[in-house]
């Protein structure tokens, strides 16, 4: 996660399950890092968080397309 990634992967779509991809949980993950001061030994809790963060995002877009569609 020491690579920087290119901010425009985080604009992708998601996936058909309305899951996040791995680049965008990557990319979040890596955003974590960096606001904690880039310190090591907290990489498997950033990319948690970050999955847990996108899911959560994926859930809220997904109902209010629903409520939008009915």
């Amino acid at each position: 996660m020491s690579e920087q990634r290119d901010k425009t992967s985080a604009s992708q779509p998601q996936t058909a399950e309305g899951r996040p991809t791995h680049d965008e949980i990557e990319l979040r993950a890596y955003q974590l890092y960096v606001e904690r001061g880039g310190a090591d030994g907290e990489d498997l809790g950033d990319w948690l968080q970050a999955e847990r963060e996108l899911i959560a995002k994926y859930e809220r877009t997904s109902q209010k397309a629903k409520t939008v569609a009915v």
